[in-house]
This record gives structure tokens, C-alpha cells and sequence, in this order.
């Protein structure tokens, strides 16, 4: 391993491996208003919510190598008010325009070809052509520092969501990753997008005390041919099936998979053991494992 440490890597070097550690990271794309009713916009990729209730985000406004403060974070002390969108792929060029360093009096949704629509409960205003804005207030600016790259989080009130309907599974409840190509941040100069042949579910333990890998072990040795990651999969359950339903199962299973020999069939039972992880499919996997310990024993 390599280490890396801020006190002697210097802000510069450490930025570098530090943001290409902490990767990807969702981009906010940050709306705000000058006090001469010049319109700003500027991406910001350290970023993320942190209350649902009050439903709270943080951006942080990194301190200029000139010093001073970076328009966004001006903007947004003097009025309180900002609108954060997540883009999409179809933005990306034109956040990355909106990214560069413009004078004060510039309005970036001109540089960027962008269209700005009036907040409903903000004074700045929404990218029309954006899938997601967050109308936001002021809760609080702190300041980790005052030199170059120091962070400065700025900490938000969401009052009002925007969601284009396009991107909402059918329910309405929520966005559809498979319709939304959400943009995120890694190191240096590179991006990456939200496609749906990247995406994959992790359904999340049950309510209560998990056994874990070590009762997978405890529980069926003939575990231990089944990779660590496996056995994660198989630790997320409460208890293993009764022994009543591993006996039905290995009837059935027995029934239609006529093997004489043990050996053979606790290796195919194994392998349908994963071929059920592969799903997340934890009681059929349980049910072929503990059958297949029964033919050890």
C-alpha cells in the first residue's frame, strides 16, 4: 500500500489522490443569484444530503487559489437562496462550460446555453432544460479553513423538488435509475453516468440480529467453497430454514435429480445453491446447502 499524508503531500497532491479515492461523487449543479440580480451557475461535486427530516444537502465552495470567495458562496450569504440540480449525460457539456472561472458579472446560464426559469419559492433561478432541481435556503455556512482549497459547506433547507416525470418509476414515488443518467464526479478530468447496464440491486438485511459469516460457517461448513462474498449474501437472514423444510426440499430436489453418487450431487446442489445467490434468492440457497450437508452426514 502506498501511503499518502496531507501534512507533507501539500493541498495540490493530496486533492489529486483524494479525489480520485473518494469517487464517484454526485454533482451539484448550483444556481444562484448576485446582489446586481446577475444570474449565477456553477457545478460542485463535493456534495450529498444528510437529513431527510428536515430534509437537509450540503454543497462545499473550495477557497480559490486568489483567495477570497468563489461567486456561488457569495452569492448565496448575501440571499440565502440557491437551486440545486443534478444533471444528466445530455448536460454534461454544459455543465462542464458553466465549471470555468467567469468574472462576477458574467451570468453563466448565457456562457452555458442554458434557460433559467424563476424558482417558485427562491429568488435564483431553475435550469429549465435540468431533470431534477431543488429549490434551497440558507441554513448555514461553515468554513473548515481559509486557505487555498480549504472547503467552505454550505448547508441548505430543501423547500421545494422539481422532478421531471419521464425519469419516475410508475408509483411516482421515486426516480428510476434506468431512466435518469445522472452525472457523477471521479479524479482529475474524468465523469461518469448512471446506465443501466451498470446498475444492480442489494436488498438490504432484515429487521433483527443478522447471523453473519461466522454463523454461515457454524451453521454449514460446506460453506466454506463458496467464496467470502457468498457467504455475506447468505448471512443476511435471521435463522436457516427447520429442518422440516430441508427434508421436503431435498426430496423434491432428489426427485428430479437422480445422482448415485453423494459426492456428485452435494456438488450440484452447490452449484444451485449459487446459481440462487446469484438472485439473492437466500431460502432456496439455504435449503440446497443444508441439503447438501445432510448427504456429508
Amino acid at each position: 500500500m502506498k501511503t499518502f499524508d496531507p501534512a507533507t503531500e501539500g493541498p495540490v497532491a493530496f486533492f489529486k489522490i483524494f479525489s480520485s479515492a473518494v469517487a464517484p461523487r454526485p454533482i451539484a449543479f448550483v444556481s444562484t443569484v448576485a446582489s446586481d440580480g446577475t444570474k449565477n451557475l456553477s457545478p460542485f461535486s463535493f456534495f450529498n444530503f444528510f437529513s431527510a427530516n428536515p430534509p437537509v444537502l450540503v454543497f462545499s465552495v473550495s477557497t480559490p487559489a486568489s483567495g477570497g470567495e468563489k461567486d456561488t458562496l457569495r452569492n448565496v450569504r448575501e440571499n440565502g437562496d440557491c437551486i440545486v440540480h443534478i444533471a444528466d449525460r445530455p448536460l454534461g457539456d454544459q455543465l462542464n462550460l458553466a465549471s470555468a472561472v467567469y468574472a462576477p458579472d458574467i451570468d453563466e446560464f448565457e456562457k452555458a446555453g442554458l434557460t433559467p426559469v424563476p424558482g417558485d419559492s427562491v429568488s435564483a433561478f431553475r435550469v429549465a432544460e435540468a431533470k431534477v432541481a431543488m429549490e434551497c435556503r440558507l441554513r448555514q455556512v461553515v468554513s473548515l479553513g481559509d486557505q487555498r482549497a480549504s472547503g467552505n459547506l454550505v448547508i441548505c433547507d430543501v423547500v421545494k423538488l422539481h422532478v421531471d416525470e419521464s425519469i419516475l418509476f410508475e408509483d411516482g414515488a421515486s426516480i428510476d435509475p434506468r431512466k435518469f443518467a445522472s452525472l457523477s464526479r471521479l479524479g482529475g478530468e474524468w465523469y461518469m453516468e448512471t446506465r443501466p447496464d451498470s446498475l444492480f440491486e442489494l436488498p438490504r438485511p432484515p429487521s433483527g440480529d443478522a447471523i453473519g459469516v461466522a454463523g454461515v460457517l457454524e451453521a454449514a461448513p460446506l460453506t466454506r467453497r463458496l467464496s467470502v462474498a457468498e457467504r455475506a449474501v447468505l448471512g443476511t437472514v435471521n435463522a436457516v430454514p427447520s429442518a422440516h423444510l430441508v427434508q421436503d426440499f431435498a426430496k423434491r430436489w432428489h426427485a428430479t435429480n437422480e445422482m448415485e453418487n453423494s459426492a456428485l450431487a452435494q456438488g450440484a446442489l452447490l452449484e444451485f445453491a449459487r446459481s440462487a445467490l446469484s438472485r439473492y434468492d437466500t431460502n432456496d440457497a439455504w435449503l440446497a446447502i443444508l441439503s447438501a450437508e445432510q448427504l456429508s452426514n
